[in-house]
């Protein structure tokens, strides 16, 4: 089993699109104005959902939460440097943590405050 999707809540959609699109570069799936933004990633799907509009019913079950969640995104280890770089020259302000030899984290939060993770897989013994 393995994750397929991963949810995040934002309060500013046009925000979130900005910085996940912009920042991060990831490319949009879908999305419905008001609502949500889905990304296609490597193998899941990350869904960031308006909480107020999310919660309410519709075709597929509600989706209730509230901005101050936490995801992780795997990058191979060469490019923790890059990403660094990257995203200090967007204005975040980056945690760097070294989890002994397994490899680095890069700690950052989007707009609506949840913590992003960028790291290599090897954190968790996992192959990249």
């Amino acid at each position: 089993m393995r994750a397929l999707e991963t949810c995040l809540y934002v309060d500013d959609l046009d925000r979130a699109e900005a910085f996940y699109s912009g920042v991060l570069g990831l490319p949009l799936y879908s999305k419905v104005a008001g609502r949500h933004l889905f990304y296609r990633l490597e193998g899941s799907m990350l869904l960031l959902f308006h909480p107020q509009a999310s919660a309410q019913p519709g075709d597929v079950p509600p989706h209730a939460g509230k901005p101050g969640g936490h995801a992780c995104f795997a990058v191979a280890r060469e490019e923790t440097d890059a990403w660094q770089a990257r995203l200090e020259a967007g204005g975040l302000t980056i945690t760097r943590y070294a989890w002994g030899d397994r490899g680095e984290s890069l700690y950052f939060h989007d707009p609506a405050g949840n913590v992003l993770e960028l790291a290599p897989a090897s954190i968790w013994g996992l192959p990249a």
